[in-house]
């Protein structure tokens, strides 16, 4: 089927844009500049004829003559501020604290990599994430993401042609370290002639390295960033238009580890991120049939109203064949981002608490403990642990909870002995016919 954007989705994306082509999307690249009207005194009533020039001359000698009294007094009773708490006698910083940011370093100084061990960075697709950082020391980790578009099943129905980091959605998962320095090159494959790049959360720095990294069809960017704050950050595509990008797939998680006191560790981790996927109605094909193909609708997202809510880029990366998986007595922990582009999630895991929550992937301070439900903007991120208890299926939702008719759920298989001790009936268990909750 060749791609063609519908009447009412050219019409918000035709002005100033390239046009598609045969499943060859656009860059939809710039939003009209609407004109705005010069403030003039006359639209408010004011007058402005010569007569009145008298009053405003004697207005502004008196505005100059309590300008320069304000400056007499203010040199008066002017104080040098107080050196800063951390500062010593000197006004110099502490060595923890100048690691950190160095304010005195030379406009224009390069990073120093000559010291720096170099890594490649594990990319490990979802839902999987790569082991834990051990070494004590910085490095200048290789991070290489490619962009390409690919035609995946995102629902049991239909198909949609996702705009992809390495051939994914989400992105890989990038695991890092504080003080690291990020060597991040992106090769751009689109053959729709979009241009992409990388806002990376977790980068210090106007635009997080988008404007460092674009890249056009068939051209490679790399730029290099320090990685100051630990954490977990989404990164995503931030080329224009920013939401279009997002909303066909374009994000990704990376978690800088702590110099110091590094998540205890736990038996298994796992990465989920949710998002919204807004499509076009079916077309209807010669045969009479509707196509399996659907097509990004901008007036759609533009409503806020997805048709599609998932975690990890499909209705059934999580559930069927593909579920999270545990042995009673374990403890998982579970990266979890929300691409967004518009709503905020709810997660919940139906038959379990949060024991363990590092709201906001903040890992410095103490994490919350056995939280039944949690809040993740858009553009932010999470981290949960469960202790695995008792055997069964574990269902994970958005606790919108009408959201799970849009394709929003996903299991946890535990496996184990029973612990009648804990959950126990004389009577059989029953699901429900048809229920999307409890397989």
């Amino acid at each position: 089927m060749s791609w063609k954007a519908s009447l009412t989705t050219r019409h918000y994306l035709a002005s100033g844009c390239r046009v598609t082509g045969s499943r060859q999307l656009t860059s939809l690249c710039r939003t009209p500049v609407r004109r705005q009207t010069r403030y003039s005194p006359s639209l408010r009533g004011y007058s402005t004829e010569s007569s009145q020039a008298p009053t405003k001359r004697s207005t502004q000698l008196g505005v100059a003559a309590a300008v320069v009294i304000s400056i007499g007094l203010g040199l008066i009773v002017y104080k040098r501020p107080a050196k800063p708490a951390h500062a010593n006698s000197k006004g110099d910083y502490p060595a923890h604290i100048k690691n950190i940011v160095d304010a005195s370093e030379p406009v224009g100084t390069s990073l120093n990599l000559s010291n720096l061990p170099v890594e490649e960075a594990q990319l490990i697709s979802a839902p999987n994430v790569p082991p834990p950082i051990t070494r004590d020391h910085p490095v200048l980790l290789k991070v290489p993401l490619t962009t390409a578009t690919k035609i995946k099943q995102l629902t049991s129905t239909y198909k949609y042609e996702q705009w992809t980091f390495n051939n994914q959605v989400p992105g890989p998962f990038i695991r890092a370290r504080v003080g690291d320095i990020i060597e991040l090159s992106l090769t751009n494959t689109d053959v729709t002639g979009n241009p992409h790049n990388i806002d990376c959360h977790a980068f210090t720095g106007p635009g997080g390295g988008a404007a460092l990294t674009t890249a056009e069809e068939n051209q490679s960017k790399t730029g290099r960033f320090k990685l100051l704050y630990p954490g977990l950050f989404i990164y995503h595509c931030a080329a224009a238009p920013v939401p279009v990008h997002i909303a066909n797939g374009m994000y990704g998680l990376i978690y800088v580890q702590p110099e110091e006191d590094p998540l205890p560790k736990v038996d298994k981790e796992y990465y989920v991120m949710q998002s919204e996927f807004y499509h076009e109605p079916p077309e209807i094909e010669e045969n009479g049939k509707r196509s399996s193909l659907v097509e990004f609708s901008y007036p759609n997202a533009l409503r806020e109203d997805p048709d599609v809510i998932v975690f990890n880029g499909s209705e059934t990366a999580l559930t069927m064949d593909h579920p999270l998986k545990a042995t009673a007595g374990e403890t998982i922990r579970v990266f979890f981002g929300n691409a967004g582009p518009n709503l905020t999630s709810s997660p919940h895991i139906i038959g379990s608490t949060f024991h363990k929550l590092y709201r906001d992937g903040d890992v410095l301070s103490p994490p919350a403990q056995n939280v039944q439900t949690t809040t993740v903007p858009p553009g932010g991120a999470t981290i949960f642990e469960m202790n695995t208890v008792v055997p069964g299926t574990y269902t994970l939702v958005d606790h919108a909870i009408f959201r799970l008719d849009k394709g929003c759920v996903g299991f946890i298989n535990v496996t184990g002995k029973p612990r009648p001790d804990i959950y126990q009936s004389n009577e059989h268990a029953e699901p429900c016919v048809g229920c999307k909750l409890h397989p």
